[in-house]
Order: C-alpha cells, then sequence, then structure tokens
C-alpha cells in the first residue's frame, strides 16, 4: 500500500483522462473563438448548425412530395379500374349459383348469387394470392347486374 501524504487525495486512473480530455475540449473551444473572433456559443452554435436539422418547411416540403406521389397513385388506380372498359369474363362453376361477397373473403356477407355461366364485367384482381380448397388463386372484384363484389377469381374464365 502506497503512502498517502496529508492532503493529498488518491484519484482513479480513469478520472485523470476524463479531466484531461474535457480540460482538452474546452481549451480547444476557446481557442477556436479566440482564432475565429467569435464569442463561444456562437462557435458552439456554428459546429451544430452543420448538422442535419429538419425544419418545419423541409418536412411540409416531404410531405407535400408524398401527398403528390399518393395522388398519382389514386389516379392511376381509378384508371385501371376504368369506367366501363372492363375486361369480361364468365362463370364458370360445378354449382348452380356463385356468391359474390362485400369483401375479398370466404367470411363476408353475400351480396348477390350469380348463375353458373353467366358473363361478368371483370374490374380487376386482388395483388396477393390466397389458397383455396387446396388450389392456389386470387380474389376478383367484378361487376354483375349493377353490383360490385369479390368473388373466387379461379371461377371466372376471361375472354
Amino acid at each position: 500500500m502506497s503512502k498517502q501524504r496529508y492532503g493529498q487525495k488518491q484519484s482513479h486512473p480513469a478520472l485523470r483522462w476524463v479531466y484531461l480530455v474535457v480540460f482538452s475540449l474546452s481549451t480547444l473551444w476557446l481557442l477556436s473563438s479566440i482564432i475565429t473572433q467569435k464569442s463561444p456559443t456562437d462557435v458552439l452554435s456554428s459546429i451544430f448548425s452543420k448538422l442535419p436539422n429538419p425544419t418545419v418547411e423541409n418536412s411540409k416540403t416531404i410531405i407535400a412530395s408524398q401527398d403528390s406521389i399518393i395522388n398519382q397513385l389514386t389516379e392511376e388506380l381509378e384508371n385501371c379500374k376504368g369506367t366501363g372498359n372492363f375486361k369480361r369474363g364468365m362463370v364458370i362453376i360445378e354449382s348452380e349459383t356463385l356468391n359474390m361477397r362485400d369483401e375479398a373473403s370466404l367470411t363476408s356477407n353475400i351480396v348477390i348469387r350469380i348463375p353458373a355461366n353467366a358473363e361478368v364485367d371483370i374490374v380487376y384482381y386482388d395483388t396477393q394470392s390466397y389458397i383455396l380448397q387446396g388450389k392456389m388463386g386470387k380474389w376478383c372484384k367484378i361487376r354483375y347486374a349493377g353490383t360490385e363484389g369479390w368473388v373466387w377469381g379461379n371461377f371466372i374464365q376471361e375472354f
């Protein structure tokens, strides 16, 4: 054990490094303010002003550009749906009728029953594929007798 003289404190070696780093940084900060002839607070603000700082105006610009993309995609989707220039298809099933549903799900409400071999307008197909009764397929939004709804796409044959 080393001898400690009266009035001397022993400090941890890691604290000496912390003191050294803090002293060095504060010295550099004050020297840079003398060299640039700016106040120390102006030196700090100029350092931190170079960091990216999203402003309200910048955020509004980004949001506006995203909104324009959304509006453009919405218009394209409406164009895909068309105004009556739909593809035509025929209901091909083994039973007498096909259930048209209000959503693309077997648990959704039945809107109307479409007779076999009936012609329908194909509005569009769902983008995601599913497996129903062991067969891969997509839900299809159709129009029949002035009513739009969803049917299993495997039961519609395009022509």
